[in-house]
């Protein structure tokens, strides 16, 4: 596919093209609504009405449900009906399990036992696991820039981390921050080995197979929680979050996630994660459980910086990389 290259001083000063730019955008979108689905997940959790299994099955199986329309009723301009190759099943089933099953799952199950801004900063760990990944497996090269923004990023997390909110209810924070770490292990995996899949594939078609495959064989695992769910008695206010949940945090996001891969590095892709812990700290605030003070402000400053310091590398985008990825 041909690089779209920006005229004028700003493409002078950033060396990104117009896919790349496109990316960044649909990056920052996707982290802001992941950011807000710790603490709206929490609200729904805290209420003892649905389980985290039950809330992850929901999000997944509700998504696909959402996507089986979408791709009956968007024109083929938007969503392609494109034909998956035999050979690329197996991994197609790989990248759900990592990226849809196991990070989601481990993730909203890790909600339930800490608080919504740990939960949140756990997610900071995939740059630096991904990092690793892509050396070992892409021969990518750590550049000075992305080692830069990785380490001030990280302390912008830490900042946040240390001045995180004790009152929020927490069952078993420990517990709770291995699983979440836990995701974020199978979210880097998925990123160092399904490259080729996003260049294959719209990100239509990617995320539309990632969640119908995960609805089939996580879904029927969670159905003895499902049927515990007292239907009857969920709200109003509960049911428009797990609408968010399922259209933002879910649908939208999980679309822009393969249309930025095909264009930037793994541990480009992730950085964008510190941002997560920020919106999460926003939204704990706007929904009282949390408190935003200078050293939050701070820390935000800190994050970034160190986005804007991995992102300031020009070096190519994944799709341009000497070794090419399966």
């Amino acid at each position: 596919m041909e690089r779209e290259t920006i005229t004028g001083p700003s493409a002078g000063k950033t060396g990104l093209t117009l896919r790349e730019k496109q990316s960044h955008l649909a990056l920052l979108l996707a982290n802001i609504a992941w950011g807000a689905l710790a603490p709206v997940s929490k609200s729904i959790l805290i209420q003892g009405q649905i389980s985290p299994l039950a809330l992850s099955a929901i999000r997944i199986t509700g998504a696909a449900a959402v996507f089986f329309l979408l791709a009956r009723i968007l024109p083929q301009s938007v969503a392609p009906r494109e034909k998956i190759r035999r050979g690329d099943w197996l991994h197609l089933l790989l990248a759900a399990t990592l990226l849809i099953s196991a990070n989601q799952g481990l993730y909203i199950m890790g909600v339930g036992f800490t608080s919504p801004i740990d939960s949140a900063v756990m997610c900071s760990t995939t740059p630096m696991i991904t990092m690793i990944l892509a050396a070992l497996v892409l021969g990518i090269p750590v550049t000075r820039h992305k080692f830069i923004g990785v380490i001030i990023g990280l302390g912008g997390v830490v900042l946040l981390v240390n001045d995180s909110n004790s009152a929020t209810i927490a069952s078993n924070p420990v517990l709770g921050d291995i699983l979440c770490l836990a995701a974020q292990v199978c979210a880097a995996v998925y990123y160092v080995t399904c490259i080729g899949l996003t260049r294959r594939y719209s990100p239509f078609t990617m995320t539309k197979w990632m969640f119908y495959l995960s609805a089939l064989t996580y879904g029927p695992c969670c159905l003895p929680e499902l049927i515990r769910v007292p239907w009857t008695a969920v709200g109003p206010e509960t049911w428009g979050s797990i609408a968010f949940i399922i259209l933002f945090a879910s649908c939208f996001s999980f679309l822009m996630l393969p249309l930025a891969q095909r264009y930037l590095r793994p541990t480009v892709v992730c950085v964008y994660n510190y941002l997560q812990p920020v919106v999460a700290a926003i939204i704990a605030v706007i929904i009282g459980v949390g408190e935003f003070g200078w050293l939050k402000l701070a820390a935000t400053a800190l994050i970034f910086i160190g986005v804007y310091f991995v992102n300031r590398d020009s070096a190519p985008a994944v799709g341009n990389s000497r070794r090419k990825p399966e």
